[in-house]
C-alpha cells in the first residue's frame, strides 16, 4: 500500500513538473527591466553608442557584453524557480541582434521565446523591446508608435498576444523622457510620452471595452506625478474598480517608499498600469491579476554595499568606469491567473 502511494506521489509530482514547464499551471508571469545600456560592440555610425564600444573608455569588449546579457538574463530567470516569465519587456536595448542574443545564447534559450523590437528615434539607439515565451503565448501583431513629435526618443512598443484561453492581452512597453537636466525642466517631454500613451489606450477602449490592458516601462516619473496620475490618468486601485479604469499596480509600494532604482534616494519609475477589467474576474471567467498586485525583483546579489553601508543597485558602468553589474535598475513584475 505504502508502495502505491509512493509511485501516485512522484508520477503525481512528475505531471506537475511537466505541466509547469509547458506553463500549463494557471498563471504567468509578466515582467519588466530596464536593462541599463545593453549595447553591443559594434560601432554603428547612425547612434551615438561611442560610450559602449571597446575604445571606450569602459572597454566593452565581447567579454564584458557576454557578461552583461548573461547577467540580465540570470535576473530575469531567478524571477520564478518553476518557470521563466512568460512575457518580458525591456527598455535600453541597443538593437534587435542584442535581443537575439540574450534569448539564444544565455538560459533564457530554455523559454523558447521570441523577440520584437522596432528601432525608434533615441539619438543613443537605445530602445524598448518585448520578448514572450511561444510555447505559452500566441503572437497576433504588433506595431512601434512614436511617443512624442516634438523631440527624438524611443517608441511606444504594442503588442497583442493571446494566451492558451484566448484571452487577448494589449502590451504597451514604454521608456519615457529622463529626467537628466532636471525634473521639472524635462516634465513636459514625459507630459507628451504621457499623452500620447493615452491617445493610444482610450482609442483602444473605445473599439472594445474590455480590451486587457497591460502598460510597463520605465516611466522616470514616479505614480503620484502628474504625468501617470493627470495625463494618463492612471489611479490607485481601490475598492470600487471600473473595467476601463487605468490602475497603477505599483502605487501602494510607492506609498510604502519602495522603489526600482537609486539616485539620492529610492525612486520608483519601473511600473505596471493596467485596466480594470484585469483587476475584476467576471464570473469565474477571464485573466486576472489579484492583490498585492505588483512586485519589485531585489534579492541582495542584485545589489551591493556603498561605502555608508547602504545596499543599492549593482549596476553595469558609470560613464568612465566599469563595475560587471547589472543594471541600476530593478526588475518589476505581475502574476495573471487564467
Amino acid at each position: 500500500m505504502r508502495l502505491i502511494f509512493f509511485v501516485t506521489l512522484i508520477s503525481l509530482t512528475a505531471a506537475l513538473q511537466v505541466n509547469a514547464q509547458k506553463g500549463q499551471t494557471g498563471q504567468f508571469k509578466i515582467a519588466f527591466y530596464n536593462t541599463e545600456n545593453c549595447f553591443d560592440t559594434i560601432d554603428d555610425p547612425n547612434k551615438s553608442d561611442e560610450d559602449f564600444l571597446p575604445s571606450s573608455k569602459v572597454a566593452w569588449t565581447s567579454a564584458r557584453y557576454t557578461h552583461k546579457i548573461n547577467n540580465i538574463a540570470r535576473a530575469l530567470a531567478s524571477i520564478d524557480s518553476v518557470n521563466l516569465p512568460a512575457i518580458i519587456g525591456l527598455a535600453e536595448v541597443e538593437n534587435i541582434s542584442v535581443l537575439n542574443d540574450l534569448i539564444t545564447k544565455t538560459r533564457l534559450r530554455s523559454g523558447n521565446y521570441q523577440a520584437i523590437l522596432e528601432e525608434g528615434s533615441d539619438p543613443r539607439g537605445i530602445d524598448v523591446a518585448l520578448i514572450f515565451r511561444k510555447n505559452i503565448m500566441k503572437y497576433i501583431s504588433h506595431h512601434a508608435f512614436p511617443s512624442a513629435q516634438s523631440f527624438k526618443t524611443r517608441s511606444v512598443l504594442y503588442v497583442r498576444l493571446a494566451d492558451a484561453k484566448k484571452d487577448t492581452f494589449h502590451l504597451f512597453v514604454n521608456h519615457w523622457k529622463s529626467r537628466s537636466g532636471g525634473a521639472t525642466e524635462t516634465e513636459p517631454q514625459r507630459l507628451e510620452n504621457a499623452t500620447t500613451l493615452k491617445h493610444l489606450t482610450d482609442s483602444l477602449l473605445a473599439r472594445n471595452p474590455k480590451s486587457n490592458i497591460v502598460i510597463m516601462g520605465d516611466f522616470n516619473d514616479e505614480p503620484a506625478n502628474k504625468s501617470l496620475s493627470e495625463v494618463l490618468g492612471a489611479q490607485q486601485p481601490g475598492k470600487k474598480i471600473t473595467p476601463t479604469g487605468l490602475y497603477n499596480l505599483m502605487y501602494e509600494r510607492f506609498l510604502k517608499g519602495e522603489g526600482t532604482l537609486y539616485y539620492k534616494d529610492w525612486d520608483l519609475f519601473d511600473q505596471f498600469v493596467v485596466t480594470g477589467n484585469l483587476l475584476e474576474k467576471k464570473n469565474g471567467k477571464g485573466a486576472v491579476i489579484r492583490s498585492p498586485y505588483a512586485y519589485i525583483f531585489k534579492p541582495e546579489w542584485l545589489l551591493y554595499k556603498n561605502k555608508a553601508g547602504e545596499m543599492l543597485p549593482n549596476r553595469t558602468a558609470g560613464s568612465k568606469e566599469y563595475f560587471g553589474g547589472y543594471s541600476d535598475h530593478m526588475p518589476v513584475y505581475v502574476t495573471v491567473f487564467n
